[in-house]
């Protein structure tokens, strides 16, 4: 799996604020980073895992945005999963991606505090969340699942001009602390194996010996 890193300044297609709209970062406010507040301080999670559904195309982008210690984008790398995928048995909601997500960045977020966006869950989510529990626990991962809603570009009305200001306010910072991430990464191929683990994970009786590499704990 190579990764070929592009410059901010490179002019991609998208503007960097644009592709995090699309994958829901700009969905989140920064209390929303919160992984744990105590007596000993504020620990914030350490990377946000996300994807966006092309349409028209049938393929999947999947996120993995690195924050720093003042809760500003410091990387985002990501990877395209082409259509074909779907069509041989993989699962498409963004949950059961979560999993996928995991096993491709596996070596990134280990031991790490890890936020995966979802815009909403399945109908019958409990075998995703098994297997995006098994995976993170693997790999030592705290994770949490934050279900961010179809907010963006929906017709519905806001309740008061108050609430679209606040909105647009923690909108634009979020905008803000995206736009100094220093680095983007494009990965020009994803792991065979994640995708072959993910299945299984996904559904443990088409492979029962690969999900005992996997324990719930």
């Amino acid at each position: 799996m190579t990764a070929t890193k592009l410059s901010i300044s490179s002019a991609p297609r998208k503007s960097l604020v644009d592709i995090a709209a699309d994958f829901g970062l700009l969905d989140i406010t920064p209390s929303d980073l919160v992984c744990e507040s105590s007596a000993n301080g504020i620990f914030y999670y350490d990377y946000v895992l996300s994807c966006h559904h092309e349409p028209i195309t049938g393929k999947v982008d999947l996120y993995l945005a690195k924050f720093d210690n003042r809760i500003n984008l410091e990387c985002l790398e990501s990877c395209t999963i082409p259509a074909e995928h779907f069509d041989d048995g993989l699962p498409k909601s963004d949950l059961a991606l979560m999993t996928l997500g995991v096993l491709i960045w596996k070596n990134n977020i280990a031991k790490c505090r890890l936020l995966c966006l979802v815009r909403d869950y399945d109908a019958n989510c409990s075998a995703s969340l098994e297997a995006l529990k098994r995976a993170t626990s693997k790999f030592r991962c705290l994770h949490h699942v934050h279900a961010t809603g179809r907010r963006r570009g929906s017709n519905a009305s806001t309740d008061s001009t108050d609430s679209h200001n606040g909105q647009h306010y923690v909108t634009e910072g979020m905008k803000m602390r995206v736009m100094l991430c220093q680095t983007r990464t494009v990965l020009d191929s994803i792991s065979q194996q994640a995708v072959r683990e993910t299945k299984a994970l996904l559904n443990p009786a088409s492979n029962p010996i690969l999900c005992l590499c996997f324990p719930l704990v």
